[in-house]
């Protein structure tokens, strides 16, 4: 046994021979841990098994079986040829990688001759480097500090905002305006200018340095020996020759050789492929690639930004940046409005100059005219709709932080708001990570127990998944066994082994990848326990040894070791909300699938009974399948990265969250990748999420923030678009007509403040949980052309109204009612955004009502410069414009909800395009 009793033993019958019995023991210090001896030749169950509720009966349905195994010889063709289209497969991949590295090589070998005449030093992986040694490289400045080269200097973000197109524009602007001596309200242009100017550059400041902040909170540490001590150092702090501990997850820091241990590294950071490569004693390992299974000591090599990761950035890293609709929207924006910028303002100022008087001087007609096609120019510009999009989403960033959510890519927040699928791995998300053993049963005889040969293991293997620590917490480690040759636990494999000296080999992982037909009471056992939503351990022994990475045959099954996970706490909570907002989950596991069934069963997952194992499926079945299922079982990386290919070929939006090596593949298909603090370096590295409190419960929270600054964005950016594109189609008649045009820089001042700004400002903070839907320039555009189209009928039906009832009119108060008309006109515009009203944004709508009111009465003259429309010596002197004026906005709300829906009616398929 493999520890000795410490209570009574007691008996259970099996069957009707007494002669078969079960012997359950309590071992010394294992509290609520059963050992049930099996080692009988019955091939009867246990009848004391608890048996499974009919509830957690998980019933899936199989896949459609494509291949007939009537005809043996066509199916062996099928999969000869199978066989064949994926060894070229891997053939090509390796090409792949090996090209890339080549092609790169010479950038590696650029750094030969700096270190060639660098003093080395060859530390042991036991003492590693004295601390004179270590002091000596710092003095060198041989360290693996990197400057940060994603923070912005002061100085970049000050030019960044100054020096634009759209700024150097408005300059022009200005200048002409001074030249032509322009009255002081055509420069309210400028206060606007630096306004947002002001705004962006303190926003963007505070954001740096809330990163900053971040940066330092999620450093990573990395394990070195110095003095013959292994302590914890910031990776930064790692000096040329350093000797440095990797274990399974861990991203290798710098470019090294492998002193002692053995492992494989995954490069897929530096070439896009995830074939997996061994690398053991004397051989080169570069920075950025991880440690997807084993334990290696290595000593560093290249340090700093002559690290291969570092001089690669451009190649190294095939982080996918999340697919931003919002990102190529303003792009979009500013290369049209760009294109047109310029010929549109030179034409209209062509236009304005001929139209002018020419009776008067160049100089008097260019007073005239340069205003007005001034106004053209900053029409266009919708520069507050950029300021917007970036502070809403620096908010967001930096409210997130308090939340202990570190995001790293800004418009990852987008990607977050627009889920409908967040496909989940079951450790660490549904259960907290932590696993305790829960049985061991012995099926078996063995020469030596089990806690030896579990110690000896783990001693040997010295992995740092969840697992192998409850392993070592409950067995322990020691040394009774002499390793010979290990092969470490990975997630493809799904179990570990180690052939000692004189004792053969031992296999511990995934009972049907380690014996395929177990015994048919042992394998009721498993699933018995899988369904019960255990995690069942095969313990399996052989004579021979380990040869190039393979097994030996005839393993003998010697014990079953049941796990048992802690579901989270408020993993049901947080599950019930994302299925009430319409974001479907997916489980995909490298567990047994009826295990996970059962976790989410529990957690409250819907649809858990609709399970499957992927296990030798191909890559078609399990892109097939993607849609059937909700628990995906015994799943390779590779499989995750096809579902997750799979959920957005048909049009799905993906997050997908993880924390260790295996997810990685998937989490960079995702549109949004989510990881925790306390997960590997490398998942860390390329998520565009981290949660510094390692706690999914948060996530509805950051969903909720994600949705509230999309949508605020979408609805606010409207109003802005609404003001250029009533400046481009009315410059654009009035260049066709020959027509000049009427507005100055100062007449749209109100309209830019009152609605577009203070409107759009208030908009953006109110709170909207509403999943984002449709395209982003598709949206903004069908809701902002209401807008547009309404200004365009206000000016065109006034000028109509005017000439048919022959109205006596001023030039000047002509003006007055085209201001008025575009200004009221953008205010009935935001009353259908607001639309529907709450308390809120009734307020909201009401003030800027009011304020605009006041201005029509009492300031239209001294802040915009125009006739008043009530004069104080007469205040009816207008009344049949004002009723004229009235009786058209009346027409602009039910014009605007009849715009709007034939709109809606049309897909303009613009994000698509794009």
């Amino acid at each position: 046994m493999p520890r000795k009793a410490k209570t009574s033993t007691k008996e259970t019958a099996l069957d009707t021979n007494p002669s078969e019995v079960a012997v359950t023991l309590v071992a010394d210090g294992a509290e609520g841990v059963k050992y049930t001896d099996l080692t009988t030749d019955s091939d009867s169950p246990k009848k004391g098994f608890t048996p499974l509720p009919e509830k957690a009966v998980p019933v899936s349905v199989p896949l459609e079986v494509e291949e007939k195994v009537d005809d043996i010889s066509q199916l062996m063709l099928r999969q000869f040829k199978r066989k064949q289209k994926l060894d070229l497969k891997k053939k090509k991949e390796q090409e792949k990688q090996l090209k890339l590295l080549e092609e790169t090589k010479n950038l590696v070998d650029d750094t030969e001759e700096k270190y060639s005449v660098i003093e080395k030093f060859n530390p042991t992986a036991k003492d590693g480097l004295t601390q004179e040694q270590v002091s000596q490289r710092r003095k060198e400045k041989l360290t693996n500090e990197v400057k940060n080269k994603f923070s912005k200097s002061y100085a970049s973000i000050i030019c960044s905002n100054l020096f634009t197109f759209f700024n150097l524009l408005c300059v022009i602007c200005a200048v002409a305006l001074i030249l032509v001596k322009a009255p002081i309200m055509d420069f309210a242009f400028c206060l606007i200018y630096a306004i947002n100017l002001t705004i962006g550059i303190v926003q963007e400041i505070r954001s740096k340095i809330t990163m900053d902040k971040m940066s330092l909170v999620k450093a990573p540490i990395s394990k070195v020996i110095r003095n013959g001590e292994i302590i914890e150092i910031p990776t930064s702090e790692i000096v040329l020759n350093d000797v440095v501990i990797l274990g399974i997850g861990n991203q290798i820091p710098c470019d090294s050789t492998v002193l002692d241990g053995s492992c494989e590294v995954n490069e897929s950071m530096l070439t896009g492929e995830s074939v997996p490569l061994k690398k053991t004693v004397g051989d080169s390992l570069y920075g950025g690639s991880y440690i997807s299974s084993g334990h290696i000591t290595v000593k560093v090599e290249r340090v700093g930004d002559d690290s291969y990761i570092q001089r690669l950035s451009a190649k190294a890293k095939k982080f996918k940046k999340s697919p931003s609709q919002l990102l190529n929207a303003m792009n979009t924006i500013i290369k049209i409005i760009g294109i047109l910028i310029i010929p549109i303002s030179v034409s209209m100022g062509v236009i304005n100059y001929i139209n002018t008087d020419q009776a008067s001087t160049v100089y008097a007609r260019l007073q005239e005219a340069v205003p007005k096609t001034a106004a053209v120019v900053i029409g266009m510009i919708p520069s507050g709709m950029f300021l917007l999009t970036s502070m809403a989403l620096a908010v967001g960033v930096i409210k997130l932080s308090k939340h202990n959510t570190s995001v790293q890519d800004m418009y990852a927040l987008e990607m977050l708001a627009r889920i409908d699928v967040l496909c989940l791995d079951k450790t660490g998300t549904i259960t907290d990570g932590n696993m305790k053993v829960e049985e061991v049963v012995l099926l078996n005889p063995s020469e030596i127990s089990i806690k030896d040969i579990i110690g000896s293991m783990q001693n040997a293997l010295r992995d740092n998944n969840m697992t192998s620590i409850a392993l070592i917490d409950y067995f322990g480690l020691n040394t009774l066994m002499i390793p010979k040759t290990t092969i470490p636990f990975s997630s493809d494999k799904k179990y570990s082994a180690v052939t000692f000296m004189d004792y053969g080999t031992y296999v511990l992982g995934a009972p049907s990848y380690i014996i395929k037909n177990l015994p048919e009471r042992f394998e009721k056992i498993v699933q018995q326990n899988t369904m019960l939503g255990g995690r069942v351990l095969l313990l399996a022994h052989s004579n021979g040894n380990i040869e190039e990475d393979t097994l030996p045959k005839a393993l003998k099954p010697l014990a079953l070791i049941i796990l048992q996970d802690n579901i989270r706490p408020d993993a049901i909570k947080t599950i019930k909300w994302f299925k009430e907002n319409d974001v479907k989950i997916k489980i995909i596991s490298g567990d047994d699938p009826i295990t996970v069934s059962e976790i989410a069963r529990k957690a409250g997952v819907e649809h858990y009974e609709a399970f499957i194992n992927l296990e030798g499926l191909n890559d078609k079945e399990v892109f097939e399948c993607v849609n059937k299922y909700t628990i995906f079982g015994r799943v390779s990386p590779e499989q995750k990265s096809i579902l997750v290919k799979a959920l957005k070929t048909h049009g799905h939006t993906v997050a997908m969250t993880g924390d260790g090596v295996n997810d990685i593949l998937a989490m960079k298909e995702a549109d949004c990748s989510i990881t925790v603090a306390s997960g590997s370096d490398a998942t860390r590295n390329i998520s565009h999420l981290v949660l510094m409190d390692n706690n999914f419960t948060s996530m509805p929270l950051i969903v909720n923030e994600g949705r509230r600054v999309i949508n605020n964005i979408q609805q606010s950016s409207s109003l802005y678009l609404m003001k250029t594109l009533f400046t481009i189609f009315f410059a654009l008649i009035n260049i066709i007509s020959n027509r000049l045009y009427p507005f100055g820089t100062g007449n749209m001042t109100i309209l830019e403040l009152l609605v577009i700004g203070i409107g759009s400002f208030f908009l953006s903070l109110q709170p909207n949980t509403e999943r984002v839907k449709g395209g982003f320039l598709n949206t903004i555009i069908t809701n902002a052309l209401p807008g547009a189209l309404i200004l365009i009928f206000n000016m065109y039906a006034f000028t109509f109204l005017k000439n048919l009832f022959s109205i006596p009119i001023t030039a000047e108060m002509e003006l007055t009612i085209k201001v008025v008309l575009v200004t009221v006109g953008g205010l009935m515009y935001l009353y259908k955004v607001c639309e529907p009203f709450d308390l809120y944004r009734g307020l909201l709508f009401g003030s800027i009502s009011t304020l605009m009111l006041i201005w029509l009465v009492f300031l239209i003259e001294p802040i915009s410069g125009l006739a008043p429309l009530f004069p104080l010596n007469n205040p009816w002197e207008n009344w049949s414009l004002v009723l004229l004026v009235t009786c058209l906005l009346q027409l602009n709300l039910p014009l605007l909800k009849i715009i709007s829906s034939t709109l809606n009616k049309i897909n303009f398929n613009i994000d698509i395009q794009l």
